[in-house]
């Protein structure tokens, strides 16, 4: 396997300086994961096909604790467009086979962007969300509803509607997405009506700094997939955009800060290597750990569910949303 992937490597486009982490914070879930939530944007001239994250978390003692990785919720990200990701650390994850080093307070999370292939494809770009509301649920749960329209020439199929969550500063602290829409196939000028929840942030529980004051949606579609020069994304796009725009920067947000640790101060360093061995690596566990068909889209998470009782929870939310 390493064999071939080094033969590939000279074939590779993989542009990962053109696309960085412009958002993100942190919690631990109610079963004990630390998890980080966040935002990329493609600031490069050419759509990416997929993007693989990898990150690193350190304590307020400058030491490493927990890596992972994960794959960001979008496929065909054209230039400017930004999409959310959802990276847990489980103990495993850990140095210490345990996650007791939050108590040492988190002092940020350093990314690398370890695949982001261009390609000439782009997806279907006329459908558009013509409606949507939010609001938090008896259980603390803040869902949005809406409606996507097909308001262009061809059917799209199997179209997923994915939110990223803000907080009044316009920084990232959840996101959740649909199963597929009904109908699977949406011909031109018809209508699907989506609702989707906030993964694991209670909002009756939660900090303010973690209240979700605003969102975007985005949507992905598995079809018709074109190819050419893609189109670029209004000012407004996402369709429903936060009424604070998400800062430029990387921002942590952590909602049990150290006495010494300022909310929102730190900006870590986004790691954006261009080393060819950096693309050998992502390959070559690409290849070993199957992440080839995690690309596909949005078959997210389901084959890497942390546990049953997550599993449960997010079930049971999309059959809510139903």
């Amino acid at each position: 396997m390493a064999s071939l992937s080094l033969a590939l490597v000279p074939q590779a486009s993989s542009q990962p300086e053109k696309v960085k982490v412009v958002s993100y914070s942190w919690y631990v879930d109610s079963i004990g994961y630390f998890i980080v939530v966040g935002e990329v944007q493609n600031v490069g001239p050419n759509t990416i096909e997929s993007v693989i994250l990898s990150g690193t978390v350190y304590t307020m003692d400058g030491e490493a604790q927990a890596s992972s990785n994960t794959v960001v919720y979008v496929h065909y990200l054209i230039p400017q467009q930004k999409a959310p990701f959802y990276m847990e650390f489980s103990p495993q994850n850990s140095k210490t086979g345990d996650l007791s080093w939050v108590s040492l307070g988190v002092k940020r999370v350093d990314f690398t962007v370890n695949l982001a292939d261009t390609t000439s494809s782009y997806q279907y770009p006329d459908l558009t969300v013509v409606s949507s509301s939010g609001g938090v649920d008896g259980e603390g749960v803040y869902w949005v509803s809406g409606t996507v329209k097909n308001s262009g020439t061809q059917t799209a199929t199997n179209i997923r509607v994915i939110g990223t969550f803000y907080n009044a500063s316009g920084t990232v602290v959840a996101l959740g997405y649909t199963d597929v829409l009904t109908p699977t196939s949406l011909t031109p000028s018809n209508t699907a009506s989506f609702k989707l929840g906030a993964f694991d942030v209670n909002q009756t529980e939660v900090p303010s700094i973690k209240k979700i004051s605003n969102y975007r949606l985005l949507i992905q579609a598995e079809g018709p997939i074109l190819s050419g020069t893609s189109p670029t994304p209004p000012p407004s796009s996402p369709q429903s955009s936060p009424s604070s725009s998400p800062p430029s920067t990387p921002t942590p947000l952590d909602s049990n800060p150290s006495p010494t640790e300022s909310s929102g101060s730190e900006n870590p360093n986004v790691l954006a290597p261009e080393a060819i061995y950096a693309i050998v690596v992502v390959i070559v566990v690409i290849l070993i750990l199957g992440l080839a068909g995690a690309l596909l889209m949005l078959r997210t998470r389901k084959s890497q569910a942390k546990s049953r009782t997550m599993k449960n929870r997010k079930s049971q939310m999309r059959k809510k949303a139903k």
